[in-house]
């Protein structure tokens, strides 16, 4: 495989729940015999190495991370091939579909991913944990335990599965 046909998995994450789903996705394109590079977005520098790039955030107050979103405005990304995450909805859904939607794949991003053709922008649950500041501490402890982690990991794996099918990886169906 030559450098070209790498594929960088980029993530903004403010308390590691999004960076640990970027190397959930990572492991799942390396099984699938891709390779691949898990960086922070704001570490991210050249692009020419990459033929892809999956591209994900946090999502606060319907908001990707100030990183992300500067890597997703990256000009060279409209060459490459682009998936989208966003990860951030905990506790029960609420509101109708659109509304939600609104909050987990905001309207900047939607509008920046049609620009560069990225092929998808999906939304995963996020996580709340009781270990850093006053209100993460606060709304875990205001939320059922099984609402705290919503990250559904089969999900994110088949996932990653069908973004190496769709470059063409040798063992794409593995599982």
């Amino acid at each position: 495989m030559t450098d070209s046909e790498r594929v960088l998995v980029a993530y903004g994450s403010k308390y590691g729940s999004t960076a640990e789903i970027a190397r959930v996705i990572g492991d799942a394109l390396r099984v699938a015999g891709l390779s691949v590079d898990v960086r922070a977005a704001g570490k991210v520098g050249s692009l020419d190495a990459y033929r892809a790039v999956v591209l994900g955030s946090a999502v606060y107050a319907g908001r990707w991370r100030r990183d992300a979103l500067r890597l997703l405005r990256r000009p060279e990304l409209g060459q490459l091939e682009v998936w989208l995450f966003s990860s951030g909805p905990v506790g029960e859904e609420k509101g109708d579909h659109a509304e939600v939607d609104r909050w987990t794949r905001p309207p900047k991003v939607s509008h920046l991913a049609e620009e560069i053709g990225a092929h998808e922008h999906v939304g995963f649950g996020g996580m709340v944990a009781e270990d850093a500041g006053f209100m993460r501490k606060r709304m875990a402890r205001g939320m059922a335990p099984e609402l705290r982690d919503l990250r559904d990991w089969p999900r994110i794996e088949a996932w990653a599965r069908s973004i190496a099918a769709a470059l063409g990886a040798e063992s794409s169906t593995a599982s």
